[in-house]
């Protein structure tokens, strides 16, 4: 048995303490210390993910899997959230079962595929690992939380390729919903489509080309329907990303109160707890959503670099075990949770720069919420114990 990879276990220490530091100095004391009674829940969903035998892990997976189904169908009745069906209330917290939902998606998606040696791009291939995702991507799609249930698709991608699956095919089986999510925008999903229709024709046979392109351009066809179908808030979200200046104090009022936010830090930041943009209100959810912004604003470009880099650095020590440890089904794991990470960074802080539309997408260890800082620390603990019995 190796030891404890310090660097992966330094490294979230590190973000958990800048995400309680960064939560007092957005919000109240009364966060603080919600956050701090769940902080104990992580840990204790560390210690059991990293000292667990990952045969018991293994073979518990159907059951974990099974067990989330249950609660994201339960939460649909019996769930709370502003316009949705999101979380269990308990008492003064909340719980979300789809922070649940990846970390037992991910486990027993990493079984299946451990046992599969040769991806090849065909339905009995591909049949088994969609069926695994797709129920739990509609069930939270149900509820609804579209953010969330689009973070199971890198995820999806990133096993899929570290298990052998080409690039391309993995283009090509993504090419219906990156169509459909560029067709909210005709402008946008002309160019879009017209570079990924040139890549599929230059690498596939024409038949095959003319296939793929064609099921693309339903799917992006489709998204003018879907998007009727939305609900005001969630509209108003994809709008606000193609023309946030057009309505400053409406749909657009919270990336321009976030990019403002971040380039009054300049390079320095003005110091912890002298964020103007948050003490003066008018920046919204800079506890949760929002709350890079807060930190770019207090610490400057510097600071935000610093934090991206800390990010970098839990995201290499992920990958790095995964190519390290001969146990395929571990590799996959951590690879699925780095992907997920990852993702959250990525769409967080894009949308804060008003690059990506605003999704709901928190900042992993870093954002207020229980469900979300508990799920992270349990994957950090799986990781740790992959780690640990590498060799």
């Amino acid at each position: 048995m190796k030891k404890v990879d310090i660097t992966l276990l330094g490294t979230t220490c590190l973000l958990v303490i800048i995400g309680l530091l960064a939560i007092y100095s957005s919000a109240s004391s009364q966060y603080l210390f919600r956050q701090l009674i769940f902080l104990p829940v992580g840990i204790t969903g560390l210690l059991i993910a990293c000292f667990t035998p990952r045969r018991l892990i293994y073979g518990m997976a159907e059951i974990f899997y099974g067990l989330t189904l249950l609660l994201l169908v339960l939460v649909l009745i019996f769930g709370s959230g502003p316009g949705a069906h999101r979380w269990f209330a308990i008492g003064t917290f909340n719980f979300q079962p789809s922070e649940l939902a990846k970390i037992s998606t991910v486990i027993i998606l990493a079984k299946y595929l451990s046992y599969r040696r040769k991806m090849d791009f065909d339905f009995r291939t591909l049949a088994g690992p969609t069926a695994i995702v797709l129920p739990v991507v509609t069930l939270i799609l149900l509820e609804p939380d579209l953010s969330t249930s689009i973070s199971f698709l890198p995820m999806y991608a990133a096993m899929l390729y570290w298990q052998g699956l080409r690039p391309l095919y993995i283009l090509l089986l993504f090419m219906p919903v990156l169509s459909f999510i560029a067709g909210f925008s005709l402008y946008f999903w002309i160019p879009f489509f017209s570079i990924l229709s040139i890549i599929v024709f230059l690498r596939l046979r024409f038949f095959r080309a003319l296939a793929a392109i064609a099921t693309g351009s339903f799917f992006g066809l489709l998204s003018p329907v879907f998007l009727s179908l939305l609900k005001d808030y969630q509209r108003a979200r994809i709008k606000s990303f193609f023309a946030p200046w057009l309505d400053p104090h409406g749909i657009g009022w919270n990336i321009i109160q976030s990019q403002i936010a971040i380039g009054s830090g300049r390079l320095f930041g003005k110091g912890y707890l002298n964020g103007s943009q948050k003490r003066l209100g008018f920046l919204p959810n800079r506890h949760t959503d929002f709350i890079f912004s807060c930190i770019a604003e207090e610490f400057g470009l510097i600071g935000s670099v610093v934090l991206l880099i800390i990010f970098g650095l839990l995201i290499y020590r992920l990958l790095l075990i995964a190519y390290r440890t001969r146990d395929q089904n571990g590799a996959l794991i951590t690879v699925g949770f780095a992907a997920i990470i990852g993702y959250h960074v990525f769409v967080n802080i894009g949308m804060l720069l008003g690059i990506l539309p605003v999704t709901g997408i928190t900042l992993p260890l870093i954002s207020y919420g229980g469900s979300s800082l508990a799920a992270t620390m349990t994957m950090i603990g799986f990781a740790l114990n992959v780690a640990m019995n590498s060799e």
